[in-house]
């Protein structure tokens, strides 16, 4: 499945699966087999309402839950984690799993507190691709008056030269574009 590519060992990792579909949990169980996890380090629960209950007394390492659930669905279970003052670890890293992938699913599961999205349907390659990205790529945790989270920005790629040239255009004698044609290019040891 993973083959060698795998560089962790999650074998101490403890997970918090929540889905309310039977298979689906089955399927992220085995999928974190697959990846290293002992059976005694995942625990399943079929909604928000029992997952807040299990976090204080498993305090899992990380939660994947499941977007629509009832009576709380993952973006509420992820406010509560998040915003409960009494709450174990506000901290704990958040994978929300959906088959609701349009920009502004994305942007409220973001604002709810969630670190990564996972689009359905889930392979465990994408899976480990998400965790990996929670361990390598750790966000900050920001608090404003409304939000308590992991940042909602992620970094700045600087925009290559050649691609902001094809973006400003020609405007005339006086563009972006002439000018930066007309910049003669720095001395090098090979020219002296």
């Amino acid at each position: 499945m993973l083959g060698s590519t795998m560089a962790y060992d999650f074998s101490r990792l403890k997970v918090l699966v929540v889905d309310d579909n039977h298979y689906m949990r089955s399927v992220f169980r085995e999928f974190l087999r697959a990846l290293g996890l002992k059976p005694d380090n995942i625990r399943e629960c079929p909604d928000g309402e029992q997952a807040i209950a299990v976090v204080g007394a498993f305090g899992p390492d990380l939660i994947i839950s499941d977007y629509i659930m009832e009576p709380m669905d993952g973006f509420e279970l992820a406010r509560r984690i998040r915003h409960d003052e009494d709450g174990p670890n506000p901290y704990v890293p958040i994978i929300l799993c959906t088959g609701y992938t349009e920009l502004g699913q994305v942007i409220a599961a973001r604002d709810a507190g969630v670190n990564e999205v996972l689009a359905k349907p889930i392979t465990a390659n994408t899976l480990y691709s998400r965790i990996r990205t929670i361990i390598e790529v750790p966000r900050q945790f920001v608090k404003l008056d409304d939000f308590f989270g992991p940042d909602r920005r992620r970094k700045n790629v600087p925009v290559k030269e050649e691609r902001r040239i094809e973006e400003l255009g020609s405007d005339g004698p006086d563009s972006d574009q002439e000018a930066i044609a007309e910049t003669p290019a720095p001395e090098t040891a090979a020219d002296a």
